[in-house]
Parts: C-alpha cells; structure tokens; sequence
C-alpha cells in the first residue's frame, strides 16, 4: 500500500513555524557567550511579533481551512486565540527582560520554554482531534512545570514546580482517560465527527445518553477544570503563583488559561446543547462556584500575589458564564474576555515585579502604603489594572463582563448572571482595598524602589492603552470575535 503524504499550504502555518523558527534561533544563539542574554529575549518578541504578524493578516484574509488530513485547522477562531497567545508572549516577555537582569546565564531555557509553551498553547487551539488538543496541552504543560522551578535554588520556586507537576500529572491522566472513553463511545476523536453524532436531526441520539461517553466528558472537564483553574480543581493555583517567578505566575495566569478554556469552548459550546440539561447544569455549577470560592477567599488575602491567584481563579468562573451560555453570542464574549483579561492580569503583575526594591519584591499588600504619593507611575498603572479587573467603565474589564453577562441573559440563565453581579461587587472590595492602602495609608518604613526598567515600562504603556482603548471603543475587538465564531469550521 503506497504511503499518501497529504498536501499542505504551509503558508497557512506561518504563526507556528516562525515560532518554531524563533526556538531554534534562540537555542542557537543562547550558545555564544558573547552574546547578551538580554538579546534572547528581544528575539523572542521580534519572533512573536512577526507570527502575531501573521495570525492577523491570516485572519483579515478569511482563512477557513484544514491541514493534515482535518486533524489541524486554521480558521478566524483558532487565529483569534494565536493573538491572545502572542500578545501574552510578548507582554511577558517585555517584563521578563527587566526582571532577570542581563547577570542571569540561564534565560536561555528560560525564553526557549516559553516559546515551547506558546506552540503548545496554539496547538491546542487549532486542535480538529482531540488528540492534537492533547499534545498541545502537554506540551504547553511540561513547559511550564520548568518554568514554575526556574529559581532552582529557592525553596518556594521549587516547591511550586513540583506541586504543578504532580497535579499537573493527575489533570492529565483524566484528560487522557476521558478521550479513551469518548473515543470508546464515540468511535473517533474527531471533534466534529463527535458533536454532529450526538443529534440526528432535531432528536438527540443515544450516544448523547450513553453513560460511557457521558463519563468520558466528565473526565474531560476534570482535565480542562484543573488548566483553567475552576473550583473544585483550583488548589494549586495560589501556591504556584506565589512561588513562581513573578513574571512565570503573570505568563501561567494569562496564555495557558487561555489556550484552556480555547479547547473547552471549541468541544463544549456547540455539544452541550445536544447533551442532557444535567450537563448544563453541571456548568453552571462550576461557573457559581468558582466565581463566588475566588472572589470570598481573595478577601482575606494578605500577599497579593495570592489574591491575584484567587482573583484569577474568579476570572475563570466569568468566563465559564460564557460556555454555559453555549450559544455564539457566549462564545464570542468568552473570547473577548480571555483577551481582556490576559492584558490586565500580566500588567497587573508587572506593577509588582516594577514595585521591587533593592530588597526583593514587595508581595504583602502593606507594602504598598503610601505608593500613590512616592511612586506615583506606579501607583496609577496598579489602579488602573485593578480598575479594570473589578470591572469599572471605561475599562476593558467593564466591557468584558458587561457582554459575558448579556450572553447569559439570552440563554436565559438570569440566576447566574445575578450570581455574577454579586460576585463583581464583592471583587470590588479587595481591589479597592489596594487602591484605598496605596494612597489613604501611611507606611511603615522607607523603602528605596528600584528605578523604572524602561522595557517594563513598554509593556505596562501598552497593557494601559488596550485596557483604556477596548473599553472605550470595545467593537474594535469584539466585531472580530464575533465574526471568528460565526465563520470557524466549528
């Protein structure tokens, strides 16, 4: 039997191979001495770029095609969510140059591995099969379990390391034993194929009662729950971001959960529908816990690395209003919010990695006293990005959760929206409680802050202007979201 080697437009992958290209170029140059390290991570956001370049011109152009025999697709959807990706990688990046210094040797592996993670991300969001979401997961996984243990000889940082691939493991175990029973239900693991055989014409099948494939799609939301960080699968959530590097914790925060919940929408949207309402339901449930669990147990944060960790974990439940919706309107939101909040989340921990002091970094919520008056930039850039994480006009977080609630209201879920709108008030207490400590109190000691690295400038200039930009004319990114959902190949 010959071997058919299936055609391939590979201008169609160019975002994955200019990343590709961008990894080796880097592992390449991390080999000459002579070389700055600061060099690395300018390559990578010169190589980041170009492939945002080109996720943007793809997306302008149309392209709505499969490769690799249907097993990849290139559509408005998953180039959409390549911006989220890239914009992350190059925020993160912006940051990280400042904060590991040009003294560091190993930034190397430390730019290498977030690349490896952004194909893994972007792998998962083109994923056709579910094995391809696999791969990209696992890969986007491995990465960062590194990355969480950078700081080998920290005790925090290793710890963190650890505790995230250990969970990590398990999350993956389910994920992967939930696709054997979907495939053991179904008969393939062609995203597609599955949801167009849970209904035959307007009647649902039996494969959509099937106790076995119901199992399968159990296991598969323990899985994303556990990347994503929903409760009850969020533990490990507050203890990596702590221990992390600072700009780690701001990277694990942003693009993976977004590369997440790009898996859970393209599965979950268009199938739950044709699955029983307990399924809804189930979502929903998620959806209550996780916001109310982030928000209630954030209050009583006293680092702020950890209340942005439960604050993240909040954020998640937002977006889950969303994909409980499943309808376009809820995806389109969902994807309009992950972009939103991958810009405010990494800029507010820059403010952090900004507010150091020849010290170390300043991480209880104390230190923070008397900023507004000492560092005003600083205090401005923080304000602004809890502004907007607590969700007040006109910033991006206002528009973001102002759409994901107008998606739930059309779906008729008013009980979630109205759980929602709590929730929004009760995050406004611990984000102002920042604010009112940065400019109502005084502090404690003296402390001498490091001055302004100029590329963390950059990046904070440019999380500040998306906020303000997209939540004073939100069309500009919301117009493109929507037309992603209405022509994906999904």
């Amino acid at each position: 039997m010959p071997l058919e080697i299936p055609d391939i437009n590979w201008s169609l992958l160019m975002p994955q191979l200019v990343i590709v290209s961008t990894l080796l170029i880097v592992l390449v140059f991390d080999m000459f001495d002579a070389i700055s390290k600061k060099t690395l991570g300018w390559m990578t956001i010169v190589g980041a770029g170009i492939a945002l370049w080109s996720s943007i011109d793809l997306l302008q152009a149309g392209t709505d095609q499969t490769q690799f025999n249907e097993m990849f697709r290139i559509d408005s959807y998953s180039l959409f969510f390549n911006i989220i990706f890239l914009v992350s990688t190059i925020l993160v990046a912006l940051v990280s140059i400042s904060y590991l210094g040009s003294g560091d040797k190993k930034q190397g592996p430390y730019y290498l591995l977030i690349l490896l993670a952004t194909l893994g991300m972007m792998l998962m969001a083109a994923g056709n099969e579910l094995i391809i979401v696999f791969l990209g997961l696992e890969l986007m996984s491995l990465s960062l379990y590194v990355l969480a243990s950078y700081f080998r000889e920290s005790p925090a940082s290793s710890e963190a390391g650890m505790k995230y691939l250990l969970l990590g493991a398990f999350a993956s175990a389910f994920f992967l034993y939930g696709i054997a029973l979907v495939y053991g239900a179904a008969g393939t693991t062609n995203i597609p194929e599955i949801i167009s055989k849970l209904s035959v014409g307007d009647q649902l099948s039996l494969l959509s009662e099937s106790p076995l494939f119901l199992a399968g799609i159990f296991l598969l939301i323990v899985g994303f729950g556990f990347k994503v960080a929903i409760v009850p699968f969020h533990q490990w959530a507050p203890d990596v971001y702590e221990g992390a590097p600072t700009t780690i914790a701001a990277f694990i925060s942003a693009g993976p959960k977004a590369a997440g919940f790009a898996a859970f929408l393209t599965i979950f949207v268009d199938a739950l529908p044709k699955l029983p309402t307990q399924a809804t339901g189930v979502i929903v449930l998620l959806a209550m816990l996780t916001m109310t669990v982030g928000n209630v147990i954030a209050i009583a944060q006293t680092n702020i690395k950890r209340m942005l960790a439960y604050s993240s974990i909040a954020h998640a439940g937002y977006v889950m209003i969303g994909l409980a919706a499943a309808n376009p309107d809820g995806k389109s939101s969902a994807m309009l919010y992950l972009f939103i909040y991958c810009v405010m989340n990494i800029g507010a921990f820059g403010v952090v990695i900004m507010a150091r002091t020849a010290d170390g970094e300043n991480l209880m919520i104390s230190d923070y006293a008397g900023l507004g008056f000492r560092k005003p930039l600083l205090a401005m850039f923080m304000t602004l990005m809890l502004l907007s994480l607590a969700g007040f006009p006109p910033t991006a977080g206002f528009v973001g959760k102002l759409y994901v609630f107008k998606s739930a209201v059309e779906a008729r879920h008013y009980w979630l929206v109205i759980f929602g709108a709590i929730n929004t008030a009760i995050s406004a207490f611990y984000y102002l409680r920042v604010v009112v400590t940065m400019y109502m109190r005084e502090p404690e000691e003296e402390l001498e802050f490091k001055p302004y690295p100029p590329t963390l400038v950059i990046g904070l200039v440019l999380a500040a202007i998306g906020i303000l930009l997209i939540g004073i004319l939100p069309s500009l990114l919301l117009d493109q979201a929507q037309s992603a959902v209405q022509s994906a190949l999904l």
